[in-house]
């Protein structure tokens, strides 16, 4: 099995939308977002994110999506790992745990406090999270502002 860990960018948009579109529809409790190639490109130039992808024996297997963000009480920055996914057939390899690893890799050289990320209730992936983290001091809230999106 060989496994490797990059960076993403606008040439992998065809590699990485069915990925993106398998994620958001095993998410979504509802109709599935508009996930398509023009989508995708926005996303991989957008100016504050940035996409790991896994490669597993040459396929795209998974990716985790990040943010680089102000922390305001340690007065440095933190990182935030938006979505984290891996395609059904590549789990239990070790895949999601590489691609942490690798963002706090990035993290530790860009000086994070901290990587933090949310993780849906009764997740397949907790017990995954408790060993490559610790729980956080806090808990997670949110404004509902377009009602149609449920996950």
């Amino acid at each position: 099995m060989a496994l490797r860990i990059v960076r993403l960018g606008e040439a992998d948009v065809p590699r990485l939308t069915p990925l993106i579109a398998e994620y958001s529809a095993a998410l979504m409790h509802g109709p599935a977002a508009a996930i398509d190639e023009a989508y995708v490109g926005r996303l991989l130039s957008d100016r504050v994110v940035e996409i790991a992808g896994a490669e597993l024996d040459g396929e795209l297997a998974g990716f985790g999506l990040y943010y680089d963000l102000p922390e305001a009480i340690s007065a440095r920055r933190a990182g935030q790992l938006d979505d984290l996914y891996v395609r059904p057939s590549a789990r239990g390899r070790g895949v999601a745990a590489a691609l942490i690893a690798h963002i706090a890799e990035a993290g530790a050289a860009r000086d994070w406090v901290h990587l933090r990320w949310m993780v849906p209730e009764g997740s397949s992936a907790i017990p995954l999270y408790e060993r490559v983290a610790e729980p956080a001091p806090w808990l997670n809230f949110v404004v509902r502002i377009d009602r149609t999106v449920a996950w």
